[in-house]
């Protein structure tokens, strides 16, 4: 029978725990490992630990600022599908699709060129009057015409 080194028989020990513990072992490990390192050792990594700190602070801090320009939506698949043949076609990123298209639509509206008359329905939620619903969005159309179809009590 071969002879377990005592770094297994600790590990095995706590097998099954959580990760809190494994991070707390592997800091315990890392922190007697750089107590045999040279005080010039450890003043290198205390200032690579540092400017890497700093890196991360930095990208964190883009990353805030980029959130503010951040939207979430939903889009139906089939728009979705155009929206990703144009941008391949047009050897851009979707984003930079969709953010052109809002622009020129935004233009629009506001030039009364297009509008919304005859596309809202009643919503049923208590944030908004309205579910503005484009005759080509199907898996929404759907949706509003399944309630259509509900006997209310």
């Amino acid at each position: 029978m071969s002879k377990r080194k005592k770094d297994d028989q600790v590990l095995s020990a706590f097998e099954g725990y959580d990760e809190g513990l494994r991070l707390l072992m592997e800091e315990t490990e890392r922190r007697a490992e750089e107590s045999r390192l040279s005080p010039e050792e450890r003043k290198k990594l205390a200032q690579m630990r540092k400017r890497e700190e700093e890196k991360k602070r930095k990208e964190k801090a883009r990353a805030m600022a980029r959130e503010k320009n951040r939207v979430t939506t939903y889009l139906p698949t089939n728009l979705r599908e155009r929206i990703e043949r144009i941008a391949e076609k047009e050897n851009v990123s979707m984003s930079q699709v969709i953010t052109f298209f809002l622009f020129e639509a935004v233009e629009r509206y506001d030039k009364g060129e297009i509008g919304f008359w005859g596309f809202k329905h009643p919503s049923e939620s208590p944030r908004y009057n309205w579910i503005l619903v484009h005759p080509q969005d199907v898996e929404r159309t759907e949706k509003i015409e399944s309630r259509k179809s509900k006997k209310s009590w």
